[in-house]
């Protein structure tokens, strides 16, 4: 009966001096999915905005599709036609839903699992997914033509990324999450950027139109060549696309409404 007091799912609840004390789901039970999908009814995105992502907790498995910019399922188990499967480790998967882990944390702890047109991937998630694609090899060996492109994507899986690439005789050689402190080109754009690019639907000087680029000519007029080279772009579509359901994951993680519930239900729910 005492239950019955409290605002949506919840565990259980008492009576104390001051009235009722409800203990919110602990993070991933089948009561804080109910709870999160109940809260987040008000969480409406772009018309375009689609996912079909399933989540992988050494074993906790839970599915989010968003159709049309709706949350229509966010609950335990599997889902079927996911575009990716999405994997933390336990500990850090229940920091991410907590908002305790983000950013470029996260994506350092996130690992992707799809299928591409020349097989399965198993690696880290867009952009990182580019580095080692086989066909760089195809590159032309430009002497000299060495830069540092550092890279920060708004609206990203679980928070602002920062993502920088190194060329050394014109071909990719490194890359890695994080901030630096030197780089010859500086580019900000939405997440959504990257697979709008790498499929071809955009090109990045209209995407530029809403974001920023820093640099001196030379090094930009050397990034804009690489970039065209055929065998990069023949790189960059053979990523696939599930690089647009990580985006819509990150337009939830900047959505107020989304953002709200989380914090609520971390900030009431027993430690785990």
């Amino acid at each position: 009966m005492l239950s019955g007091l409290c605002h949506g799912s919840v565990v259980a609840a008492a009576p104390t001096a001051r009235g009722v004390i409800c203990r919110m789901p602990s993070t991933f039970s089948s009561e804080w999915f109910e709870e999160m999908l109940r809260v987040t009814a008000a969480v409406t995105l772009a018309h375009d905005s689609n996912c079909r992502i399933q989540f992988d907790a050494d074993g906790t498995r839970f599915g989010l599709i968003v159709a049309g910019g709706n949350v229509t399922l966010f609950a335990p188990g599997d889902i079927d036609g996911a575009d990716l499967e999405l994997r933390f480790s336990r500990s850090d998967a229940e920091r991410v839903w907590r908002r305790e882990l983000d950013g470029d944390e996260a994506m350092r702890a996130a690992t992707v699992v799809t299928q591409l047109q020349d097989g399965p991937y198993t690696g880290p998630p867009a952009p990182a997914d580019l580095l080692g694609r086989p066909e760089f090899d195809a590159l032309p060996v430009v002497a000299d033509a060495a830069l540092v492109v550092a890279y920060t994507f708004r609206r990203g899986p679980f928070g602002v990324v920062h993502h920088w690439f190194k060329f050394d005789s014109g071909r990719p050689v490194d890359d890695g999450f994080g901030e630096l402190d030197e780089a010859d080109v500086r580019i900000e754009v939405e997440y959504r950027a990257i697979p709008l690019v790498r499929s071809g639907e955009q090109a990045m000087l209209d995407l530029l139109a809403g974001g920023t680029i820093e640099g001196d000519l030379g090094p930009l007029a050397m990034l804009g060549g690489l970039l065209e080279e055929p065998a990069f772009r023949a790189a960059d579509l053979a990523t696939g696309r599930h690089a647009f359901a990580l985006a819509t994951l990150g337009e939830l993680w900047a959505d107020e409404n989304w953002i709200a519930a989380l914090d609520r239900l971390a900030a009431e729910a027993p430690s785990p």
